[in-house]
């Protein structure tokens, strides 16, 4: 006799892409196809359908796609934009172009070597000379080469950049609500954070923002850099979804996004960097 308890009551276990009926053939073939199928191929196909899905494309090769899907939630008003790692100003200059509203721009860079480059920005921009972090300090900026676009407060270890540590700069630490206190801003309609592992801690820093709902749209990388700061991408997921009613969107090739409409383990994706947008408001079409 089955147990009533279990056919009236238990929930059924939640199904995986490995469970069911219609996987039993290929699990039947994997042990035959390992032996046609080299390691190096296995690998390359399964880099490139995570890319396609927009895990680890964020790599910066596709900024006209990233800025194609923030742009979906910023269209109605004039905007404040906080460019959290300006590094040279591209991602500014090309956001700008496109923008039908006027927008006020707030660009954070520390490195001392990327503030020449800071220059043909729009009218309506402020340079702030600090990192964002959860409290107002002093730190280092570590890099591999002067104005690397990979310097971070983290003394980071990935495999990809080699001695990530070979240069370094003290720089201020300064954080968001502090900025938005100081520059009376009431409200900011897109934060971009690509700060190498750091951005938990710069939205750490943000508490007062986050808790008055002064911040509408986070767009945010999550990759190997948070091995170094021992983040999880439960941690955003924790602070923003739960704590603060946003929703969350992964960029995949061309800015087209896919909703994260719950956590699973698959988006603690640490191979390169994967973008992602957390908004309180939904895209434009």
């Amino acid at each position: 006799m089955p147990d009533r308890r279990t056919a009236e009551g238990a929930a059924s276990p939640k199904r995986t892409p490995f469970t069911g009926s219609g996987t039993r053939i290929a699990k039947a073939i994997a042990p035959h196809l390992t032996r046609l199928v080299s390691p190096a191929l296995c690998r390359a196909i399964e880099v490139y359908v995570a890319v396609l899905q927009g895990k680890g494309a964020g790599t910066g090769w596709d900024m006209r796609g990233e800025i194609r899907a923030a742009q979906r939630f910023v269209q109605n008003h004039k905007l404040t934009i906080f460019d959290v790692g300006a590094h040279y100003g591209d991602w500014t200059r090309k956001i700008a172009r496109i923008l039908t509203y006027p927008a006020a721009f707030y660009l954070f860079e520390p490195q001392s070597d990327c503030l020449p480059h800071l220059r043909d920005l729009p009218p309506d921009s402020i340079i702030i000379r600090s990192a964002l972090g959860s409290s107002i300090s002093q730190g280092h900026l570590y890099m591999d080469v002067v104005g690397s676009g990979a310097a971070s407060l983290l003394e980071r270890r990935d495999t990809y950049f080699g001695d990530m540590t070979a240069n370094s700069e003290s720089v201020s630490i300064t954080t968001i609500d502090a900025v938005m206190d100081e520059y009376k801003v009431a409200q900011v309609d897109l934060l971009k954070l690509d700060i190498e592992g750091a951005e938990m801690m710069a939205l750490q820093g943000a508490t007062t923002a986050l808790d008055r709902g002064a911040i509408t749209t986070v767009a945010f990388e999550f990759g190997s850099a948070n091995l170094s700061s021992r983040t999880i991408f439960r941690d955003f997921w924790d602070l923003l979804v739960e704590d603060h009613g946003f929703a969350i969107w992964r960029i995949r090739p061309g800015g087209r996004l896919i909703p994260q409409t719950e956590y699973t383990e698959e988006q603690e994706h640490y191979r390169g960097v994967s973008n992602y947008i957390a908004s309180r408001i939904p895209p434009a079409p």
